[in-house]
This record gives C-alpha cells, sequence and structure tokens, in this order.
C-alpha cells in the first residue's frame, strides 16, 4: 500500500479486526497500525471524511486519540482503503477498568481514586476534542482505552463528527445506553451531535467508572411493567436520583449513593441525567467533570479499618464497609477476602450479624381474593311509581287466584287462564318488559365477564406468590445454614480446607465475564449486559437463579441461557489444590486462617440477608401490585354490582320477581294455568 505522500507501506500481521475493517501492524514503523476496510471501494463521502480527519491531524490529537495520520491507497487501483494511525500500546477497555472481576485480574492494584482519575481523563479527551470542534458522537465504553497509569486514549475515531470549511461529517451510529433521552428511538445517520449530547456520554462513563460498573438507568422500577435502560433513559428516570418519589426508581443493591460523593460531582450527575434539555437548560460539560473530580481526589481519605477502601473524606464512614456490612462484595481487596483482617473488622461484621432478621415473608390471606357479597337491595323511602308492568304483575297474581278458585269453579279457571296468559303476554312482549330484562341481563354479562378476570388475575398472583414462597424457604435454609457454620466452633480450619474445593471452583467461574460472551448467548444484548453488571452480575459465577430472578428485563429465556452456559463451564472445571489455601498454608497461621474463614462466612451470612431481604421486599411488592390490581377488578364489579342494585331498587317487588328474566316470566305466565287445570281434575 501506499500513504498520502506516496511512501510504500507494508504492513504485518493482524491485531484486531471489527465490523468496518481490520487493524494491522506496520513494519518497519512501532509507533503506527493501519486500519484497511472490509468493503472496498470507499464512498467519496467517507474519503472525503478521512481526508479532512487528515488534514486535522496534530501532536496533541495523537496524544488522546488513536487519530487519522495519513491515508493509505492499495497498490493496484491507487484508491483509497484505509489509513494509519498512532499504536495504543498496554491499554484497555474502559469496562475491564470498572468491572471488578477484570479489574482484579489486569488492575490488582487499583483503587477508587484509580477509577476517578480514569474518569477525570476520560473528560479531559473529551475536553481537549471539544475545543478542536470535534463531537465523539457515539460514546460508549468500547471506544475508550486506558492503561495503568490511567491515562486514557480513543479509538474508532473515523466515526467522530467533524466540521470542516462549513461541511459537518455526521457520526453514523450511536450506543442505545450511551445515547441521550432526546436522541432515543431516532435514525442518527443524518443527526447533526453536538457537545451536550456528547455531555450524556460522557457522564454516563464517569458514572460507570465512579460507581464500578453501575449504569446510571438501570434500578428496580416501583411503577407498572419492566423498565428498559433505553426507556428509563429516554424518561429521565435516573435509577440514583435523590428524588426517586419523581423517578420511582431504586438502584441495585449494594451500590455506592450519590450521597457518598460531594454536593458538586453529584450536582452534575443529576443535570446531566434528569434535566430536560430541551428547556434550554444545558449538561455539563466536560471540564466542569474534569475540575470536580480533581477536586474529589484531593478530598480522598484512606478506611482505618481496610486500607484497600479510599472515599470522600467528609464522610462519616467508609462506604465500600457499609457495602460489604450490608452483604456486598467486596469491590476493592483480594479477591474473595479482605488485604488485612482487624479485630476491629471482624467486631463489626459480627455485630451487623447479630442485628440481622428476623425475615418475614408477606401473609396472602383469602379475603383479600374474594368478590364482595352483593349488595342488599335499598329501602326507599317512596314506594316506586306505578307502572303497566307493575299492574300486569298483580294480574298475573290475581290469576294465580282465580286458578285455584278454578278447583271449585270451573268458570275462575278459565278466567284465571285467560288473566294469566294476557297480562304474561304483555310482560313477555312489550318493549318496556324486554327492556328491563334485557338491562338486568346486561348487569349480569357485565358482572360475569369481570368476574371471569378476577378469578383468572386470582390464579396468576397466588402462582407467584407460592413460587416465590417457595424459593425465600430455601433461601431462608440457606441462611440458616451458612449462620451456624460461621458460629461452628473447633473445626473452622477443617471447614475452610474442605470449602477450598468451592473456592477454587469460584476462581474459575469468575474468569469467564458476561460480557466477553455476549455473541455466544442467544437474546443477549449490550443493554442487558449494562443492566445485569448494574446487579452485580458480571461473570458465571454471579449467575445463578435466584440472583437473576432479582433482575428487571431478564426474560426466563435469557435466564435459562445464561443457567445453562454456567453449567456447561462447570462440567469444564477441574480442581487443583495447588491453588489459593493449602493445608501447610493453615497449619503455618492458624489465627490467620480462622480469621479469614470468619470473615469468609460472615459474608456470605450477610449476602445471604440481602438476598432474603431483597427477596422479601420484591414478594411484598409484586402482592401489592397484584392486589391492587385486583382490588381495582374488585371495585369494578362492586361498582357494576351497586348499579344493578339501583336498578333493581327502582322496582316494585312483585315485577321484579316475575320480570326478572324471559324464563321466568314465561315459567309463571305458562305455570300457573297448568297447576290450576292439574288440580282442577284432580278434586272435581
Amino acid at each position: 500500500m501506499f500513504d498520502s505522500e506516496g511512501r510504500s507501506i507494508h504492513v504485518g500481521k493482524e491485531i484486531g479486526r471489527g465490523g468496518e475493517g481490520s487493524i494491522f501492524e506496520v513494519r518497519g514503523e512501532d509507533s503506527l497500525v493501519a486500519k484497511v476496510y472490509h468493503k472496498t471501494p470507499l464512498p467519496d463521502e467517507q474519503i472525503a471524511k478521512l481526508e479532512a480527519m487528515v488534514g486535522c491531524w496534530s501532536n496533541m490529537l495523537g496524544s488522546i486519540a488513536a487519530w487519522p495520520k495519513s491515508m493509505l491507497c492499495d497498490s493496484c487501483e491507487k484508491k483509497p482503503c484505509g489509513f494509519l494511525m498512532p499504536k495504543v500500546v498496554g491499554a484497555r477497555q474502559l469496562h475491564e477498568l470498572y468491572g471488578t472481576t477484570n479489574r482484579r485480574a489486569h488492575f490488582p492494584d487499583a483503587q477508587w481514586h484509580y477509577l476517578i482519575l480514569a474518569a477525570r481523563n476520560t473528560a479531559a479527551a473529551f475536553d481537549m476534542l471539544h475545543k478542536s470542534g470535534i463531537i465523539v458522537g457515539d460514546v460508549n465504553q468500547g471506544n475508550v482505552l486506558v492503561d495503568d497509569q490511567m491515562r486514557v486514549h480513543l479509538i474508532d475515531c473515523d466515526s467522530f463528527q467533524i466540521t470542516i470549511g462549513g461541511k459537518t461529517f455526521h457520526c453514523p451510529v450511536g450506543t442505545p445506553h450511551f445515547t441521550p433521552p432526546e436522541l432515543q428511538s431516532k435514525k442518527l445517520k443524518e443527526v447533526p451531535r453536538t457537545i451536550d449530547h456528547d455531555g450524556f456520554g460522557l457522564a454516563v462513563l464517569a458514572f460507570h467508572l465512579i460507581f464500578v460498573g453501575r449504569h446510571p438507568f438501570a434500578g428496580r422500577y416501583r411503577g407498572a411493567g419492566d423498565l428498559t435502560i433505553e426507556k428509563a433513559i429516554a424518561e429521565r428516570r435516573f435509577a440514583f436520583s435523590t428524588n426517586r418519589s419523581e423517578t420511582l426508581v431504586d438502584p441495585p443493591p449494594a451500590s455506592l449513593w450519590l450521597t457518598d460523593l460531594p454536593n458538586a460531582l453529584a450536582g452534575l450527575f443529576e443535570r446531566a441525567f434528569r434535566e430536560n434539555n430541551s428547556n434550554g437548560s444545558v449538561r455539563p460539560q466536560a471540564q466542569q467533570w474534569v475540575e470536580q473530580l480533581d477536586g474529589l481526589i484531593r478530598q480522598r481519605t484512606t478506611c482505618k479499618i481496610e486500607s484497600a477502601h479510599t472515599y470522600f473524606s467528609s464522610l462519616q464512614e467508609c462506604p465500600w464497609c457499609r457495602i460489604e456490612d450490608e452483604g456486598g462484595p467486596a469491590f476493592f481487596g483480594v479477591a474473595g477476602g479482605t488485604s488485612r483482617i482487624s479485630l476491629d473488622r471482624l467486631e463489626s461484621l459480627d455485630a451487623r450479624l447479630r442485628l440481622l432478621g428476623p425475615f418475614s415473608f408477606p401473609d396472602l390471606t383469602s379475603r383479600r381474593l374474594e368478590l364482595p357479597h352483593m349488595p342488599l337491595l335499598k329501602k326507599l323511602e317512596k314506594v316506586p311509581k306505578l307502572t303497566s308492568l307493575d299492574v300486569a304483575a298483580a294480574l298475573l297474581a290475581v290469576s294465580c287466584c282465580l286458578c285455584l278458585l278454578g278447583i271449585v269453579a270451573g268458570q275462575a279457571l278459565t278466567a284465571g287462564v285467560v288473566l294469566s296468559i294476557a297480562s304474561g303476554c304483555f310482560l313477555i312482549f312489550s318493549k318496556l318488559g324486554r327492556d328491563r330484562r334485557k338491562e338486568v341481563a346486561d348487569f349480569h354479562d357485565r358482572m360475569t365477564q369481570i368476574q371471569n378476570r378476577f378469578l383468572q388475575m386470582t390464579r396468576t398472583i397466588v402462582a407467584g406468590y407460592l413460587k416465590r414462597k417457595s424459593e425465600f424457604g430455601s433461601e431462608t435454609t440457606k441462611f440458616d445454614r451458612e449462620f451456624e457454620t460461621y458460629e461452628a466452633k473447633g473445626d473452622q480450619l477443617q471447614e475452610v480446607l474442605r470449602l477450598h474445593r468451592m473456592t477454587n471452583k469460584d476462581d474459575f467461574l469468575r474468569k469467564f465475564l458476561i460480557r466477553d460472551t455476549i455473541q455466544h448467548l442467544p437474546g443477549m444484548t449490550s443493554s442487558l449486559v449494562s443492566m445485569l453488571e448494574s446487579f452485580g452480575v458480571e461473570s458465571a459465577l454471579d449467575v445463578d437463579e435466584l440472583t437473576l430472578t432479582g433482575v428487571p428485563v431478564i426474560t426466563p429465556d435469557i435466564e435459562l441461557e445464561l443457567l445453562q452456559w454456567r453449567s456447561q463451564l462447570e462440567q469444564k472445571f477441574v480442581f487443583r489444590p495447588d491453588h489459593g489455601v493449602t493445608a501447610q498454608d493453615l497449619k503455618a497461621d492458624e489465627e490467620l486462617a480462622t480469621k479469614r474463614f470468619k470473615v469468609m462466612q460472615a459474608r456470605k451470612v450477610l449476602m445471604a440477608a440481602t438476598r432474603l431481604k431483597s427477596q422479601e421486599n420484591v414478594a411484598k411488592s409484586e402482592l401489592d401490585k397484584g392486589l391492587a390490581k385486583l382490588d381495582s377488578v374488585s371495585s369494578e364489579w362492586l361498582k357494576v354490582a351497586k348499579s344493578l342494585r339501583d336498578f333493581q331498587s327502582g322496582r316494585r317487588e312483585l315485577e321484579r320477581s316475575i320480570n326478572r328474566s324471559l324464563t321466568t316470566t314465561v315459567g309463571i305466565a305458562l305455570g300457573i294455568p297448568l297447576i290450576g287445570l292439574i288440580l282442577h281434575l284432580l278434586f272435581r
């Protein structure tokens, strides 16, 4: 190939591949790599954009981004097919820093302030681009790389939006869970992006880093139905907002709180995620993030109990200890434990355990599953006005008396038969009679339909309640077992050794990340991965039925795929006793082993308690929502029943009884003469 200056360029081995092109080493140029597009020739618009980007090249851009430095042309047709750009060495995608599992593997010494520094440097890079008139557009965690010094480098720059000579080359794509509310569901190919749009994506990146992998719009929705991340963004339902009465979303458990940050920094997140920029408000710009994050780095302190914990110095307590003491994971420190186990730490955990419980599953009383009684007829102060139907009903009653007299007087029977049939025909065929029967029938039909809906909802509520109650019972058994193990005396070290196989297996499963396996899991999307990560489900180790049940918008099909994936990995596990704690280690330092056992077991108890509390809350919430809907249907039924009661109360009793239905009216009108005839024949 040839570069823009006509020099011969020889590419080496392929070191990366994407949807648009591949990345190759450049022989003789260790500081450069070549991006070669799969489909050539390139469109004129794309060539013009790349040439404009090459024309913008500066050492400043090259220091923060893999910016196109020179065009590449193929040797045959001499047409553009790619470009040269700076090589980024020793850096990883941003999610490998803020994801706990990956951070332990690739950034083992990175404490919280390292993540803040990475967020600060990301904001500084955006600020530099914006001052150069460049908009990122498709902001996402895959476009930002970070090295072990927390320096950031932006890649995939050929998708950025630039304006040269009055012409704007748009960014044609976007990542939904980084796209601001005003652009959700829009076709982005021709949409001009702005610094304000970038401000939303930058805020999401900063949030991911500061809140160790949580997505700002992934939480538990207290409204009706499921709430996807994209829908939450569109409706500005910031899950960590202090105005939860408005957002109706609670953050995932075991999370940092917005109040754990300085007020000014927390305010930037509220502005970025909650304010409606269509009303003229502007999201925080990159320089504002730089200033606030610089301030937080200066105002950090180290936890007195756990040296791996750093946090905002104005807080009264360490938020990471709070998360761990509530049963959450150890985000910072040695995997599976703490780097320093002090007596204070053990006492703190033990005190926390003594405060647990009692846990109770909500009751479902049978009376909540029953329709109310049919309301009694009203006693009216005035007798209803006499109508022709009332006269006909009264004559029908008179015909009954005449037919009875027909036992001794044939003429009375004849008169009774004629009168019964005549009055019955009037009740049956008159418009007023038909209308009244139809209205009663309509009331009963509506009540039957509502009752059927009520019964169907009742069956659904009971089935869900019993399923959750069974799961709660299983989790209660686990909790009791873990607590008994924590309190066991004498054989703790042997118990640690017995559990070592499980620990070794956990380490094995922890290496397999859902994000890295997304293409092999049917139905999985990057948005669902963000939701899972926000609820602490990052790797195969985190996948279990009870945990997945508590994650919003995860369907049974996705849950099954994840469980099968974990099962397949478990079958590949081979126990290696030389990894981790060994019997020799335990004999060498019995006190340390005992402490580690206690801490490990205490956290297992706290995690079990957290799951129990979550199940208790979910069960209560789901039951309340189900019963609220049931009450609504019950009220609807009662409203119709009261309307029927009011209608029936406005009729005289005799007419109401005789003209209740066509069958009843016909039966009475024909039954009276028939009975009179039978009695006449029997007793004459």
